[in-house]
């Protein structure tokens, strides 16, 4: 019968000598139907099956097979997703009794005590740089362009002076130190520990809390009831190599790849997930606020340092064709220009110059000894037969001037730079005043907190701190400058704290600090651009301060009521 088959199949086809052989076959084709014999054609073997290529039928069926699992897991990604925000959710109010048991006492004291040292070295790290540079730019002779190498190292050799900026510097660097070291004794958030499904670690902590307040309250012997608290369903299955496995490389590299992925994500989730849009409005109100905020307390400084200028150049002497000859001058000469003079046989010694400007005068066998000066310059003038013996009068103070068998002879060593006169005391009490202004503020923003809302109370301060930059137009001396910087410091703190707190209640407890960080760092690039630009127009106009911070609290004011309010909500 298979002879029968394969007979017909090779029915009618000749040999290629031209005759017919009938029931012949080729030993080939014999091998072949041994082998195919019992095979349909749809089970014929695949040719690319001998090259390792699969038939396009069998990779249709398998991507068949896999969208089910696919979608499985996409459906389990969810329904994990789902369980995790339920957990949660019940985490929430769980964790608001156990506080409530842990009560309210010794151990939140401490911890209100370090937090407050690193708030305080929050605070002043923006300010101190710009009220140290007017009086550290003379100890260290630094010119405009150099101020910004201020944090290396340097050395003053025999010049070193302790000035009241190196205190000052040292006072502002004390709150950062001490709460580095007292944050190292302080327990994690046990919290955030729950949402990392560390629970033995967590209790511990609430544990410890608890029996750290009841002593404090006098009652060592009332137990701790909680014995298990909900954990999250975790989402991250990183494992770690632990000790025991793999090279020290190998289990730093994991761990390096863990958290960044944990930080990446975390950043995603508030820029791109669900809470972006409140990621967007809370960047405008913190950069709005930063760049009025800062950019005004460093401008009020700067303007009451102008109008000393303004007043302190009224008051110059201008002396023009006064003769002078065989005068010892052993005294201060200050705020004085003197033209077209002429000075004969002249002795300046052991005297001070402090803007002087000598213009087309003629100095004759005059000699100058010991002499320090202060923005004085010699201009268009004749210096004849002239000796000047340590002295600070370097070359660059005399401008398109003439000598004659003039002599220079030991100059002063040191900064060769004029710098404005010692304002120290009036710059320090500019900043002590605007830090103490902002102390009622802090009272009554926490008084009222509950009470009127994180959102009113941001929109309410930012509003009528904008009110009190249009009242600096009528600021014309410094003290009334200091009196309307006192007023906007004590009205913008309101803003700031309820800023501070509705960003920690908006996001979950395992976002909340990379959220904050990153509006926080957004928020010192807004003060850095609020120093440049509002100091860039002192001494030329108001105007453009004033409008440019006001604008910045209006808008932000009004953006930031978009905002929910997170008042009566428990915390995630």
């Amino acid at each position: 019968m298979d002879d029968y088959k394969y007979q017909d199949n090779y029915e009618g086809h000749a040999p290629s000598d031209g005759y017919y052989r009938g029931n012949e076959s080729n030993p080939e084709e014999d091998a072949q139907s041994d082998v195919t014999e019992g095979h349909d054609e749809e089970d014929e073997i695949y040719e690319g099956e001998y090259q390792g290529i699969p038939h396009p039928d069998d990779v249709k069926a398998k991507q068949a097979k896999m969208a089910p699992s696919r979608a499985d897991g996409l459906r389990g990604q969810a329904d994990l997703m789902a369980e995790r925000l339920e957990d949660e959710e019940q985490l929430a109010h769980q964790y608001e009794n156990i506080i409530e048991e842990c009560g309210h006492g010794r151990f939140q004291w401490i911890l209100f005590f370090v937090l407050g040292l690193a708030l305080m070295a929050d605070g002043v790290e923006v300010f101190v740089v710009s009220f140290v540079l007017p009086s550290a730019e003379k100890d260290m002779c630094l010119s405009s362009s150099k101020k910004g190498m201020l944090g290396w190292g340097f050395s003053m050799g025999t010049n070193y002076h302790f000035h009241s900026w190196r205190v000052f510097v040292i006072i502002c660097a004390l709150p950062c130190t001490v709460s580095m070291v007292a944050l190292r004794f302080m327990p994690e958030s046990p919290r955030f520990l729950l949402e990392m499904g560390k629970h033995d670690e967590a209790w511990m902590i609430l544990k410890q809390v608890h029996d750290t307040n009841m002593r404090a309250k006098g009652a060592p012997e009332k137990v701790f009831t909680v014995s298990h608290i909900k954990t999250p369903k975790q989402m991250d299955e990183f494992i770690e190599i632990q000790s025991s496995t793999g090279t020290w490389y190998q289990r730093w590299l994991v761990r390096f790849k863990t958290t960044f992925k944990q930080v990446w994500d975390n950043a995603m989730y508030c820029v791109m997930g669900p809470y972006r849009m409140n990621t967007l409005i809370l960047a405008v109100v913190w950069f709005t606020m930063a760049l009025s905020y800062y950019g005004l307390t460093v401008w009020f400084p700067d303007m009451i340092r102008y109008f000393q200028d303004v007043e302190y150049k009224s008051k110059m002497k201008v002396f023009v064709g006064e003769h002078v000859y065989d005068a010892t001058i052993n005294f201060t000469m200050e705020n004085q220009i003197h033209r077209r003079g002429k000075l004969v046989n002249d002795k300046f010694t052991k005297m001070y110059f402090k803007h002087v400007l000598f213009e087309d005068t003629f100095f004759d066998e005059c000699y100058f000894q010991d002499v320090t000066s202060t923005d004085t310059y010699f201009k268009n003038c004749t210096i004849e037969s002239t000796t000047f013996y340590n002295t600070d009068l370097y070359e660059h103070k005399f401008i398109n001037c003439r000598f004659i068998n003039s002599t220079f002879l030991k100059q002063k060593e040191g900064c060769h730079m004029d710098f404005e006169q010692d304002n120290d005391f009036l710059i320090y009490l500019v900043s002590f005043l605007g830090s103490l202004s902002v102390l009622p503020g802090n009272i009554i923003s926490a008084l009222l907190m509950d009470k009127v809302g994180r959102l009113k109370m941001i929109g309410g301060s930012m509003l009528i701190s904008a009110v009190c930059c249009f009242f600096l137009f009528f600021g014309n001396s410094e003290s009334e400058m200091i009196g309307w910087q006192c007023l906007f410091c004590g009205t913008s703190i309101a803003a700031w704290n309820a800023l501070d707190v509705i960003t920690v209640e908006l996001y979950p407890t395992n976002q909340r600090a990379t959220a904050f960080g990153i509006l926080n760092g957004l928020c010192k690039f807004g003060a850095i651009l609020g120093n440049t630009i509002f100091a860039s127009f002192v001494g030329i106009t108001v105007v453009v301060p004033i409008l440019l911070a006001a604008a910045s609290l209006v808008g932000g004011g009004l953006i930031a009521l978009r905002l929910p309010e997170t008042r009566e909500q428990v915390l995630m």
